[in-house]
């Protein structure tokens, strides 16, 4: 899936997260985005969500375990499928989002297939006509703001030296290979890392690439 093509000199936008600007990009691809085998487009509204409830998504049944977390745009819930016991994360968003989608689509493509690891991976996308859903892979670790208030309960109240510098380090190299790759993200804080086996991974939000 390739992105609109440049045509012309450069060109300056005062806001590149207009609604419009975005529809608009996303309309020019070709193919489309809804032709990439892990989007799946509904002629329907969202259904509702809550946990204890089980649910389809394309072809697999998710159980609605618990609500993860959740902003302005976004509420994540944290989902297991009940044939293989996977847990996952499904991000709802109303309205839909579909341009974080297309981002993740440019992660596979601009990266290096050794740092793809680094950033978040979208396992599915589900466009409803007033939302969508994204299921994605469980980071177990929670977020680095939330290890940074772990160790605010703790007797020092700071995280220790090393492990700041370690974090830094990791960040700072997350976002410029993203430079590199030709993508801004503008919603950089911390609980937009999340912790797992691979320590430290780059999560999308709302209108943030």
């Amino acid at each position: 899936m390739k992105s609109p093509a440049r045509t012309g000199s450069l060109q300056l936008v005062s806001d590149p997260w207009d609604s419009e600007l975005i529809s608009g990009l996303l309309s020019a691809l070709s193919p489309p985005l809804t032709a990439h085998p892990c989007c799946i487009s509904w002629q329907c509204r969202m259904p509702n969500i809550a946990p204890k409830m089980t649910l389809s998504m394309g072809d697999r049944s998710l159980r609605v375990d618990s609500v993860a977390g959740g902003g302005a745009f976004a509420t994540v819930y944290q989902v297991t499928d009940p044939v293989s016991s996977e847990r996952m994360v499904l991000k709802v968003q109303k309205p839909a989002n579909p341009w974080e989608f297309y981002i993740d689509t440019q992660l596979d493509t601009r990266l290096e297939p050794d740092m793809r690891h680094l950033y978040t991976y979208v396992r599915s996308a589900h466009l409803f006509l007033d939302g969508s859903a994204l299921l994605c892979d469980l980071h177990n670790y929670g977020t680095l703001l939330n290890a940074v208030n772990i160790y605010r309960t703790l007797s020092d109240k700071v995280m220790p030296q090393p492990l700041v510098l370690y974090f830094t380090v990791c960040m700072l190299h997350m976002v410029e290979r993203l430079h590199d790759a030709g993508i801004v993200h503008a919603d950089i804080k911390p609980d937009n890392f999340l912790l797992g086996e691979s320590w430290l991974t780059f999560y999308g939000a709302k209108s943030s690439w």
